[in-house]
């Protein structure tokens, strides 16, 4: 008896703990996040990505569900909750196709997942169940975190890892890894709210990985990574050997996870060697070379809060195209949240 009283005791903490999430919203004007569904977010719940053909894709409304929430706008999370369970939801596994396309053939042609927008739409239940006090988000955000480490957490080379899809990521010789789908708060939160270690060991082993870029002439993660048997990784072969606009959520995602991250040393560093209005787009891991053009909204705005500029509610400008004010959108979160 005392057992089951103690682990009720344990979720209520968590949901106490949980349910502070974001709670900065009352003291703010919403315009960021006005801007960001009026450009961005259509009126049954679909987000736009404004940069890749007007596609959808569970990234985006993994995002808009945590931007509805830190608004405290629960209409709009609704919303892209309905818009995504019924376009983008695979009935037979639980997770989510990764894109849905408006190019006027199959919206749905690639049934693959994209781990990524998985894990967000999951940590938004679980802490929109906490912070509106809703059992059903909860029981949602319960059920795809489970089948995301029961269909998407294996153990390869020495290194529990997170694939970034359902297929074409694991094979017997090889593993493709993008650092990117490390959501470290999400991963934080899941681990509190489900009292799973497998969480934390994701977190954990996940860094230890990122300490192997040392090994690159610039120590920064790459967008994808292949990560051997032996336990050695190099860059993948199928993409640019580039720290790049996949890449640039790594350190996001370290701060928000926790701004004193050893992790973020590393690319402290590197920003520090440019002014912030010419620090390059991206850089080759491997040869050295970088873009020779300057870093765009939403990038400069992860290089500014990783380097302590105080942040606060972003300006969506007209220039910034989706994955920008997304990102943009991002830092505020995790400054808030972390402050």
């Amino acid at each position: 008896m005392f057992g089951v009283f103690e682990a009720s005791m344990r979720k209520i903490l968590s949901l106490i703990v949980l349910s502070t999430a974001f709670i900065f919203v009352s003291f703010v004007q919403a315009s960021a996040w006005d801007d960001y569904k009026a450009r961005f977010v259509s009126s049954d719940g679909a987000v736009i990505d404004s940069g890749n053909n007007g596609m959808s894709h569970s990234e985006g409304q993994g995002y808009a569900l945590m931007f509805a929430l830190m608004y405290g706008d629960k209409t709009v999370f609704d919303k892209v909750l309905s818009w995504s369970e019924h376009n983008l939801q695979d009935p037979k596994t639980g997770l989510f196709y990764w894109a849905y396309r408006r190019d006027g053939g199959d919206p749905i042609a690639d049934h693959n997942n994209a781990t990524d927008g998985d894990l967000f739409i999951a940590w938004a239940l679980m802490r929109a169940g906490a912070k509106w006090r809703d059992p059903a988000y909860t029981k949602k955000g319960e059920r795809l975190a489970q089948t995301i480490s029961s269909l998407l957490v294996t153990n390869f080379g020495g290194f529990k890892v997170l694939l970034p899809g359902l297929n074409g990521f694991l094979y017997n010789d090889k593993v493709f890894l993008n650092p990117s789908y490390y959501i470290y708060p999400a991963l934080k939160d899941l681990g509190t709210f489900t009292y799973m270690k497998l969480w934390g060991e994701l977190a954990s082993d996940s860094k230890s990985l990122m300490n192997l870029n040392r090994n690159f002439t610039i120590p920064l993660s790459p967008d994808w990574i292949k990560l051997m048997p032996d336990g050695s990784i190099m860059t993948a072969e199928q993409w640019p050997a580039r720290s790049s606009y996949d890449a640039i959520r790594v350190p996001l995602y370290l701060y928000w996870g926790d701004p004193a991250s050893p992790e973020l040393k590393t690319w402290k560093d590197y920003f520090a060697r440019f002014s912030p209005d010419n620090t390059p787009a991206w850089v080759n891991v491997v040869t050295g070379q970088s873009a020779e053009y300057a870093m765009t909204g939403g990038l400069r705005a992860v290089r500014d809060l990783i380097q302590g500029k105080f942040y606060q509610e972003p300006e969506i400008k007209s220039s910034d195209d989706y994955y920008n004010a997304s990102l943009k959108m991002l830092c505020y979160a995790a400054w808030c949240d972390t402050h």
